[in-house]
């Protein structure tokens, strides 16, 4: 079945805008987080190459450009990391979490190292692989610390303010948490990856719901990788090897999901192909590229809220594909 370019359901409304990536460009994309105006940072995680880097996508087709990797800076300080997931502070510095050398680097928005905390452990401020992290509207920071099974709230520079969580399946335990969001009132979504679900809980580290059951129906998860809250309360899950993203609302009742619609490839894409014969042979030959359309294991999903875009991290397609979230949108009616 060829994919929807336009999602609806409960009133709510999902165009798709665009796809942007490539092999060059994103090749191992894992995580995004938004910077100023139209800027994108990416972490990539693939075979022997290891980088993060900086975008601008804009809200036109075609409006993208990469700016930099952080690699070119130096190159050798990326050997023998594993960065996993990012996030942006209020100074425009990057965070990066680093699931090999369980720790948090920190750059400038040129690239450039600063600084680093954190090692490897189980005491406050330590970690043992960390993945998703994101700034508090205070400015202070979550990282789901993934094999210890909880979430730490610390500083900008790595002091433990907070931890909450353990090893289980009870409320408010964890298996190997890895993405989170923040919504307009503090409170903290956790896409619990091993239990199949993701958790609600207050500033504080109180619980207060869980959604989410193992399986492939509307409203399961299988391994969900990561969750992004809009303004208006609903909530988006990258299920991750059910190859999708599923929508939410403020109360974790499923709405609809969305499997991926990128019907064109990307500017980048466009230019690969078009420059190596045989790639263009072979997908002639396929019988069908609407696999190609598809999300492949989407690690990550981020929404523009100055914008109402969502963005979804293709993974293994090395893309992020976006969707327009539609305000007061009506269908026509055709009478024939």
């Amino acid at each position: 079945m060829t994919p929807s370019l336009t999602t609806s359901a409960a009133g709510r409304t999902y165009d798709y805008d665009r796809v942007v990536g490539g092999r060059e460009q994103m090749n191992g994309i894992v995580s995004m987080a938004f910077g100023a105006d139209d800027e994108i940072y990416i972490t990539q995680k693939a075979l022997f190459f290891f980088d993060v880097s900086k975008l601008k996508i804009g809200p036109e087709p075609d409006d993208e450009e990469m700016i930099m990797s952080f690699r070119e800076k130096d190159p050798d300080f990326f050997e023998g990391t594993w960065p996993a997931c990012l996030a942006v502070g209020s100074d425009h510095d990057i965070y990066v979490t680093d699931e090999l050398r369980h720790l948090i680097y920190v750059f400038d928005q040129d690239g450039v190292f600063k600084r680093e905390f954190g090692s490897l452990g189980a005491n406050p401020g330590e970690f043992d692989r960390p993945s998703g992290i994101i700034f508090t509207a205070d400015n202070s920071i979550y990282v789901c610390d993934t094999m210890n099974h909880r979430i730490q709230h610390v500083t900008p520079m790595g002091k433990s303010i907070n931890e909450f969580g353990s090893q289980g399946s009870d409320e408010g335990q964890f298996q190997s948490p890895w993405g989170l969001d923040i919504d307009s009132e503090g409170n903290v979504f956790i896409a619990d990856h091993k239990n199949h679900r993701i958790q609600k809980f207050d500033a504080e580290g109180k619980f207060i719901f869980t959604f989410g059951t193992y399986g492939s129906g509307m409203g399961e998860l299988d391994h969900p990788t990561d969750v992004a809250v809009d303004t208006d309360g609903d909530i988006y899950v990258s299920d991750w090897a059910n190859n999708r993203v599923q929508v939410f609302n403020s109360l974790g009742e499923y709405i609809l999901q969305i499997r991926g619609s990128a019907i064109d490839l990307s500017k980048w894409q466009k230019r690969y192909v078009e420059s190596n014969p045989d790639v263009v042979k072979a997908r002639r030959r396929v019988e069908s590229l609407e696999p190609e359309m598809k999300f492949a294991l989407p690690t990550g999903v981020n929404y523009d809220k100055n914008r109402d875009r969502l963005f979804v991290v293709d993974s293994q397609r090395w893309r992020i594909q976006i969707f327009n979230k539609l305000k007061d949108y009506a269908e026509a009616q055709f009478n024939i």
